[in-house]
C-alpha cells in the first residue's frame, strides 16, 4: 500500500475533506478522463458520460467524508460512477415504460461507438487496427449479459480483481467467474462472427 510521501493524492484526499476546492480540483483532473472513458464505454452516449461523470465528482465531493481508506480511491469512484448509471437506466427504464415513445434518442451511438476509445485517434498506433475486426469485437461484447459486459470493460481499463470485486460490490470470486464467463463467450462469439 502506498504512503503520503509516494501517492499526494492522499494530501489531495485529506485538504478536499477540509474543504479544499484547488485540491478537489487535482482529483477531478487526475480522474476525470478514467470516468469519463468507463461511463462512456457502458452507455455508449458521450453527452450522458459528460452529465454523470460531472455528477459523480459533485457526488464524492458531498460523500468525500465517508470515504473510508480501508481501499483505494480509484475503485470507491468507479464505484459511484457505474451506481451513477446504474440509477440513471433505471430512471430511463421507468421513464419508458410511462412513455409511449420508444424511439431512440437524438445522440445515441451504436455499439461500436459505444465500446470504442473516444481517446484512440490520439494514439497513431491505434489507427492502424482493423474496423472489421473492432465492430465484430464490440458485437460480441454487445451480446454478453451486463454484469459480465460490466467486469470485463473494467477489467480492460487495467483495474485489478479485488478493485473490481470493490466496486461492484461482490467477492472477487464471483468476480473471477464473470471475467472467465464473458471471456468462454467472447471467444465463442468471436469465432463464430469472424469465420461468417
Amino acid at each position: 500500500m502506498e504512503t503520503p510521501k509516494q501517492n499526494p493524492e492522499f494530501e489531495w484526499i485529506a485538504a478536499s475533506r477540509q474543504g479544499d476546492s484547488q485540491a478537489f480540483g487535482k482529483l477531478v483532473e487526475k480522474y476525470q478522463r478514467e470516468v469519463y472513458g468507463l461511463l462512456f464505454r457502458l452507455s455508449g452516449n458521450d453527452d450522458m458520460a459528460e452529465d454523470i461523470a460531472q455528477d459523480t465528482f459533485v457526488t464524492v465531493w458531498e460523500k468525500l467524508s465517508s470515504f473510508q481508506e480501508r481501499g483505494p480511491f480509484r475503485a470507491w469512484l468507479f464505484r459511484i460512477a457505474l451506481n451513477k448509471l446504474r440509477s440513471f437506466w433505471r430512471r430511463k427504464k421507468i421513464l419508458s415504460w410511462l412513455s409511449l415513445d420508444h424511439l431512440k434518442e437524438d445522440g445515441q451511438q451504436s455499439l461500436e461507438e459505444t465500446l470504442a476509445d473516444p481517446f484512440r485517434d490520439s494514439d497513431p498506433a491505434n489507427s492502424m487496427e482493423d474496423p472489421h475486426l473492432q465492430k465484430q469485437i464490440n458485437e460480441a461484447l454487445r451480446l454478453l449479459p451486463s454484469r459480465q459486459r460490466e467486469v470485463i470493460v473494467l477489467r480492460a481499463q487495467d483495474m485489478e480483481i479485488h478493485e473490481i470485486a470493490s466496486i461492484l460490490g461482490v467477492a472477487e470470486g464471483t468476480i473471477k467467474a464473470h471475467l472467465f464467463e464473458a471471456k468462454k463467450k467472447l471467444q465463442q462469439q468471436l469465432q463464430s462472427l469472424l469465420s461468417s
